[in-house]
């Protein structure tokens, strides 16, 4: 949601901006944690409650293809068709699977191997949206996915392209990360790539940024997150 006075834009989700505050158009947010902590349900929320209110987003599904971000988000009732001239989705795995799905409306298709094809199709939905909307949030729901199909320096160069896009075109990103899945100093450069850092851990929120850290309890209920 735009703030209307200044500029900036809040969540909607109403823990989550208390620790937050106001974003500022170009930030972007990495949100990282253990696996089975909630890390794809606060990112599928940061989206909805986004296009709720009128933000369009990109949505990079890196972890699950669109049809079953679509199936996921369902169980919180959250229906992404009803949005689907705000929702733009770069799909990676489904062509793994052996279809040749082909790009349709806002719907793209590339490949988790392939991330200089993902950023050429990232810089067109980002130019779209700025031109659109001038606002508009972005999730990248697995950059540790990535590293499974690509050398790690290939990872952080395009997630710098992607931070660069975000940042160039007024967005808001949020990018999940699932700990453990590289080195310990490799995992720092990927952090230190983001203005924020957000952190689950099972049952605290924190979020460090320029003005310190913040946390507060949560739990996932079937609305969502329940944070605070």
């Amino acid at each position: 949601m735009r703030d209307t006075m200044s500029g900036n834009y809040t969540t909607g989700i109403s823990g989550l901006d208390v620790l937050l505050g106001e974003l500022e158009p170009g930030s972007v947010m990495i949100l990282t944690g253990p696996p089975k902590v909630g890390k794809s349900v606060l990112a599928m929320e940061f989206m909805y409650r986004g296009l709720q209110n009128q933000t369009p987003c990109l949505f990079i599904a890196a972890e699950y293809g669109y049809s079953d971000l679509q199936r996921n988000a369902m169980t919180f009732n959250w229906f992404l068709q009803s949005f689907s001239d705000d929702l733009h989705v770069i799909d990676l795995p489904t062509r793994l699977a052996g279809g040749r799905p082909q790009d349709s409306g806002n719907i793209r298709y590339s490949a988790l191997q392939n991330t200089t094809d993902i950023m050429v199709k990232v810089g067109i939905a980002t130019r779209t949206l700025f031109q659109q909307s001038g606002i508009f949030t972005s999730v990248l729901d697995s950059a540790s996915i990535l590293l499974a199909f690509n050398p790690p320096k290939l990872v952080i160069r395009a997630l710098k392209a992607y931070s660069n896009r975000i940042t160039e075109a007024s967005g808001i990103a949020l990018v999940t990360y699932t700990e453990g899945v590289a080195d310990p100093a490799l995992e720092e450069e990927i952090k230190e790539l983001f203005d924020i850092h957000l952190h689950m851990d099972g049952s605290t929120l924190s979020v460090a940024g320029a003005d310190g850290v913040n946390e507060a309890p949560y739990r996932i209920t079937d609305q969502g997150m329940f944070i605070g």
